[in-house]
């Protein structure tokens, strides 16, 4: 019993410790899943104002509940706390898992990536330690007095946060995503020629003349020679998913509808890629400094390109408030986000493979 209840508190604690450090790592990644579930999942848009708040709490509060049970500090609230996680998470991934407004829980951030299904059947187990270890609880004990092991938790959930501030003024210190430093991005857009793909069922919706009645047929069973069927419709629906490249949606636009993609990330110099989602966004500080980024740009012969999905007219607005003169080009804005954690923030190319990232605050000109 004693081997089954450590093996139990270790597997639950691992596990809360992951889960609450790679969200603390990329406490942007988690606050951008809320708002997905927010908008997604729930219709409750109002509450995406709240998402970066709850993505701290969250990673802290699991981080440490982790290092609770890990370290039997107060073992008994731990088990209590780590019941109130499940008792929320569960139902909830199981209504994720049906519903499937969004392919993936963010359970593990971007480090470990699973599907709705895998996430639910993944809290079913931990629910039933987590059940065990409350059952137990009574035989969790630690020689250390009840301040101290309150004060280390305490210590560890304030850790958590401070962390995660410094992540956000900063960069993440891993990156999971495929626009990471040493990553060639038009190698990570390459589709294998052996590679499955999409595959699709076609249906051809008839309406009986006679009876008004509506039908679906397959391309092998079709009332071809029955006048009284009417072709109305065809449908080609998804039956299997093929292989997606890791970069899919990498796309650079100008005000013409050119697509430059290609071209810079062939540069035959490097490029420094000016990433902000959302212009009205960035930081003013961050614009500020792009006046001084586009002198160095040009003593050390490199391109710079402005990145954002924000509309043209707030473009040029930008540009001429803040004297901006290098080019600019949309993207997607969840691609901008999944590219750098920052608004502003500098990626450099080198022959399309990243080289450098920074958030606008560490950029060092020299």
């Amino acid at each position: 019993m004693r081997i089954l209840l450590f093996l139990a508190r270790i597997i639950v604690g691992a596990v809360f410790v992951f889960s609450g450090f790679v969200k603390a790592v990329d406490p942007l990644g988690s606050c951008y899943k809320f708002t997905d579930y927010f908008n997604l999942a729930f219709d409750m848009p109002y509450m995406a104002q709240f998402s970066l708040p709850l993505a701290f709490m969250l990673a802290a509060l699991e981080f440490t509940t982790g290092v609770m049970l890990i370290f039997k500090l107060k073992p008994r609230w731990a088990v209590w706390m780590a019941l109130a996680f499940e008792i929320v998470f569960t139902p909830l991934t199981l209504y994720i898992a049906i519903t499937n407004p969004v392919h993936d829980c963010g359970c593990f951030g971007d480090a470990l990536v699973l599907d709705n299904w895998t996430t639910f059947a993944k809290n079913v187990v931990l629910l039933a330690l987590i059940i065990y270890l409350v059952v137990k609880r009574k035989l969790l004990d630690n020689p250390l007095s009840d301040n101290v092991e309150l004060a280390i938790a305490i210590t560890t959930f304030c850790i958590a946060l401070i962390f995660q501030h410094f992540m956000i003024r900063h960069l993440p210190i891993l990156d999971f995503r495929p626009y990471k430093i040493g990553n060639n991005i038009a190698e990570k857009m390459e589709f294998p020629p052996d590679a499955p793909r999409d595959v699709y069922k076609t249906q051809l919706i008839y309406e009986n003349s006679i009876t008004g009645e509506l039908k679906e047929f397959d391309t092998d069973n079709y009332p071809w020679n029955d006048s009284t069927w009417v072709w109305k419709e065809t449908k080609s629906v998804l039956v299997e998913k093929g292989y997606v490249p890791e970069v899919h949606d990498f796309t650079m636009v100008d005000t013409s509808g050119v697509d430059y993609t290609e071209q810079v990330l062939n540069f035959d110099k490097p490029v420094l890629l000016v990433v902000m989602h959302k212009l009205e966004q960035s930081e003013v500080e961050g614009l500020d400094m792009l006046r001084k980024l586009q002198d160095y740009a040009q003593k050390k012969n490199y391109a710079v390109i402005g990145m954002t999905s924000s509309n043209w007219d707030v473009v040029e607005n930008v540009k001429s408030e803040f004297a901006i003169e290098f080019p600019f080009v949309q993207t997607d804005d969840i691609t901008l986000k999944t590219i750098v954690r920052a608004n502003p923030g500098i990626v450099k190319l080198e022959k399309g493979t990243v080289t450098g990232k920074w958030n606008y605050r560490d950029f060092k000109f020299k």
